[in-house]
Parts: C-alpha cells; sequence; structure tokens
C-alpha cells in the first residue's frame, strides 16, 4: 500500500508560514495529491498548474518515489511586479511504497496540468488460491478460495 505518513509535511507548512511572511523569500509550496487503491492499482494525482512537462522527473529508490517538478516565471525587462503569489521554483514530493506494490511497473501521465501515477500491486501481494492436501483417507488436493472472505473446503 501506499503510505499516507509524510514526517516532513508539518515542518515544511510551517517553514512555508515563516519565510513567505510580508512576501519575502516565498518558498514553493507541496503539491497538492490524491491517492486511491482501484483492484489491482494504486493511483496518485498530483497537481502542477503551469508546470513545463519536460521539468518533471519521477525516481524510484528502494520503496520511495520521488516526484519533481519546475516552474518558473520571467518576468519581461522593465516590468514592475504588482504581485507575486504563485509559488515558483523546484518542487518534491516522497511517496513511501509499501512492499506490495511493484515499482518496477510505475507508470506516469502529465495533462493538463495534472501529474497521475499508476502503481500496481505486485503479483506476491495479489490474493491467490492456496492447493490443500487432504489428510487420511483422501489423496486428492482440492483448492480453497484465499480470495474470498468465506474460504470453506468442499468435501
Amino acid at each position: 500500500m501506499l503510505l499516507r505518513f509524510d514526517p516532513f509535511r508539518e515542518v515544511e507548512r510551517e517553514l512555508d508560514r515563516l519565510t513567505s511572511f510580508g512576501g519575502k523569500g516565498f518558498r514553493p509550496a507541496t503539491m497538492p495529491m490524491d491517492a486511491w487503491r482501484h483492484g489491482d492499482h494504486v493511483y496518485v494525482r498530483i497537481d502542477l498548474p503551469g508546470v513545463d512537462p519536460s521539468t518533471v522527473d519521477l525516481t524510484v529508490e528502494r520503496n520511495v518515489l520521488t516526484v519533481t517538478a519546475e516552474r518558473a516565471w520571467q518576468k519581461e525587462d522593465g516590468a514592475q511586479v504588482l504581485v507575486a503569489e504563485r509559488p515558483q521554483g523546484r518542487f518534491s514530493r516522497q511517496l513511501f511504497l509499501g512492499e506490495g506494490l511493484d515499482p518496477d511497473r510505475i507508470e506516469a501521465t502529465y495533462d493538463a496540468g495534472v501529474l497521475t501515477i499508476h502503481v500496481p500491486v505486485a503479483e506476491q501481494a495479489k490474493p491467490r488460491k492456496v492447493e490443500v492436501a487432504m489428510g487420511t483417507g483422501s489423496t486428492q488436493p482440492h483448492a480453497i478460495d484465499a480470495t474470498s472472505k468465506d474460504a470453506t473446503a468442499a468435501a
């Protein structure tokens, strides 16, 4: 499973609050994200409005998926900035992947400012049938459906 705990999120929020005081030294905010599981996949959507797709980078090291992207705004020569509230710079987000996910088969698409990541469940983590050999009196194995909640053996 995708782990929801991000130990640095609260620290980042506090730093954002402190460094954006008075409009000076604004630090890029974290990337807003939704994540859910449907069937044999975990899906993640990350909002990256105004980000050039060529700056989006995904790397996996051990069980950590790191997403980085960059949004830059270059003011024109002679332009006087009146308001600059949109975060600029390099954004980064780490997702801790559980043991039951397959980091080797991750796929990602970027469309209309949204990065969508598909993380398949690892084959070894999927429910499967287990053959059970019968005790005395019978030598015919039969299957117990490990995928159902009510796994009862039929004789």
